[in-house]
């Protein structure tokens, strides 16, 4: 009887403890995922790869990377399919090569905002546009978003600003482990040993003006070097100046240790040829200059391997199995279906906050693609998005971005196919796609609206203006969106007064940005920016001198293509014939409190699941408490009793 009731209550501890640990797992089911170092990182993301000396972050790692560092991070926020960042991308790669012997003071970075699982950690930093350059400085807190970098052309302005920026750093108490920077403030030059290292044998003072940026670089470039200290002197440091009878600037003192200062001659007063004078001088020494020189080697060396790092026009991407080309033109339903997919599931959720003009432009927006966005399994879903936000204010990416997750969970499926390109299909990875889809779809409002606008509705701009306001506020390339909002302004988009002007004008707009970004790096090898319709679709679209257009033939060839009846459903998934083109749930069932409350939190969990976890764990740890007690009381009761009877006899 003992052992059966010990093994009684061997069991109630054993299962109690394996409860509690399942309940402690529940509980924790949304705590952050583990702290990974980037230098396990991506091989490959977007537009760059681990050769490029550009670290690639994505939402598992970027914050455990930048945060509580003993070095600076220099963050671009891009999107794989933004134009400006297509030709941002070798800049990029070039600032990594050239600073990469400061790689343990700062970090070139770069997260693509265009992958879905980032497009959560893209709105939580208020990425607005792109691409988007975010330093973070040394033992950064998490409440840190950054400081965002002004936008720059060439290498040597950036490196000179984030010259700049490491200084002030510096001066503020950061960056104590690096180098000194720092101007060299002292007056005088008898105890400059005083404070070196016994490892250094020579000291340079470098005296520039106080513009200059040369002395802080060269202090990075050849900060590892242990025998030799590098200090800028600026020219307000007038008393300095003078005794050592410096008259011009740069220039350079060296002092060794048993030896008077020597003056050395600058030959070229650059960053290189001042780091070459160092040089040469400490090889006159019998110094080894291969250590001297290892710390630029990196850069060279894999400017040998990569040659094409530098060449501007070149676009980095990934090369997939294609398949059949599509060479018809059509309107393609997938095509469409993908657009509006990215926009109202990735674009528009990164924006932090959705208030004033910018959500009067998704109010206009949204409201165009309810009425005449043709989903082929019906429109409740747009519709029903609408409904929800033009009764709100404003509304936050993140709870736009659950709305629509809750309403597509409900009337699955929504869309007729898989989500990709045809017809906007580039030959390379980073081609096309989700620009080419926008301009696509807009063609196709404009004639829709045209076709089958309401009788009692006369906005001959109602497209336009919701294509404006969109490109404006949400679309993320920031060049090509500044780009829009000009052109649309000289060519008086808000003058259109009737349908078919306002087909012409998109159109004409959309040849226009063809024309300038014909040749450009983001251009398909294999799908020119030409000035369309070609001849081959469109024998009639231009006049004999084959030169100026024929508007009426060019407007007939656009209502043909981008109507409705011209949709192509090539990788669409036929219709099932049961259930025709109505959703699983009745319109009625959806109502505004269901997507504005229960925010989910992590693993698909809301907070009214988590709750019912926790009570559940709870609930069934007290009642295994009270079998425990009841089995030890029990015990004890009955070892009492024995004990009684073994007395009376």
């Amino acid at each position: 009887m003992r052992s059966r009731e010990g093994n009684m209550e061997r069991f109630g501890v054993d299962l109690l403890l394996r409860l509690w640990l399942i309940g402690t797992i529940i509980v924790s089911c949304n705590a952050a995922v583990s702290k990974r170092s980037y230098e396990s990182q991506i091989p490959t993301q977007g537009l760059y790869n681990a050769s490029d000396n550009v670290v690639i972050l994505n939402v598992t790692n970027l914050k455990s990377s930048i945060y509580g560092d003993t070095k600076g991070w220099l963050v671009e926020f891009y999107n794989s399919w933004c134009g400006y960042c297509v030709r941002f991308a070798p800049l990029w790669k070039d600032i990594a090569n050239d600073i990469y012997g400061w790689r343990d003071i700062v970090v070139i970075a770069a997260i693509d905002c265009a992958a879905d699982e980032n497009n959560q950690i893209c709105r939580e930093y208020e990425v607005m546009y792109y691409p988007l350059i975010k330093y973070f400085s040394v033992n950064a807190n998490p409440s840190s978003l950054g400081l965002t970098m002004a936008k720059f052309d060439s290498v040597e302005e950036f490196r000179h600003n984030l010259t700049d920026l490491l200084v002030k750093e510096q001066q503020e108490g950061r960056g104590t482990s690096w180098p000194n920077i720092t101007p060299y403030r002292n007056y005088e030059i008898t105890n400059i040993w005083k404070w070196v290292p016994n490892t250094v044998k020579y000291y340079f003072l470098l005296f520039e003006k106080t513009d200059s940026h040369l002395g802080a670089e060269v202090i990075l470039d050849m900060h590892k070097i242990t025998t030799i200290q590098i200090r800028r002197v600026l020219s307000d440091n007038e008393l300095l100046c003078e005794t050592n009878k410096i008259t011009n600037f740069p220039s350079l003192i060296v002092f060794s240790r048993n030896e008077t200062q020597k003056f050395l001659k600058i030959k070229v007063a650059t960053r290189d040829g001042i780091y070459n004078t160092i040089k040469e001088f400490v090889a006159s020494k019998g110094e080894n200059i291969d250590e001297i020189s290892s710390t630029k080697s990196h850069s060279m060396e894999f400017e040998n391997r990569n040659p094409q790092t530098n060449n501007s026009k070149h676009l980095q991407v990934t090369t997939k199995p294609q398949s059949t080309e599509i060479t018809n033109d059509y309107l393609y339903q997938l095509d469409l279906e993908n657009t509006i997919r990215y926009s109202i599931s990735h674009e528009i959720p990164l924006h932090k906050t959705i208030k004033g003009e910018k959500m009067d432009a998704l109010k206009k927006y949204l409201n165009v693609l309810a009425e005449y966005f043709p989903l082929r399994h019906g429109n409740i879903f747009l519709e029903t998005i609408y409904d929800v936000v033009k009764k709100r204010d404003n509304i936050s990416g993140e709870e736009f971005s659950q709305i629509i997750k809750s309403i597509e969970e409900e009337m699955s499926p929504i869309y007729s196919g898989p989500s990709q390109w045809v017809g906007c299909k580039g030959s390379k990875e980073g081609y096309r796609g989700y620009p080419c889809g926008l301009w696509t779809m807009f063609h196709m409002l404009t004639v829709n609206y045209a076709i089958i606008r309401k009788s009692t509705e006369h906005e001959p701009r109602k497209i336009l203006e919701a294509m404006y306001g969109y490109i404006k506020y949400f679309f993320g390339c920031a060049d090509c969106s500044q780009h829009f909002v000009q052109m649309a302004t000289k060519n008086k988009i808000f003058d259109v007064s009737n349908d078919n002007e306002s087909i012409l004008w998109l159109w004409s707009a959309h040849n226009e940005v063809n024309a300038r970004l014909a040749g450009d790096a983001t251009e398909d090898p294999k799908h020119k920016k030409v000035q369309y319709p070609i001849i081959e679709h469109c024998p009639n679209c231009r006049f004999d001198n084959g030169t100026s257009w024929n508007e009426e033939n060019v407007l007939k060839y656009l209502t043909a293509k981008y109507s409705y009846k011209g949709i192509n459903y090539y990788g669409s998934v036929e219709q099932n014939k049961n259930t025709g083109s109505k959703m699983k749930i009745r319109q009625e069932r959806l109502v505004l409190s269901k997507y504005t409350s229960n925010k989910k939190i992590g693993w698909d969990f809301t907070i009214f699941d988590i709750s019912i976890c926790v009570v559940l764990y709870i609930a069934s740890a007290v009642i295994l408490i009270l079998v425990c007690i009841k089995f030890a009381v029990k015990r004890t009761y009955r070892k009492r009793a024995y004990i009684s009877l073994l007395g009376k006899v």
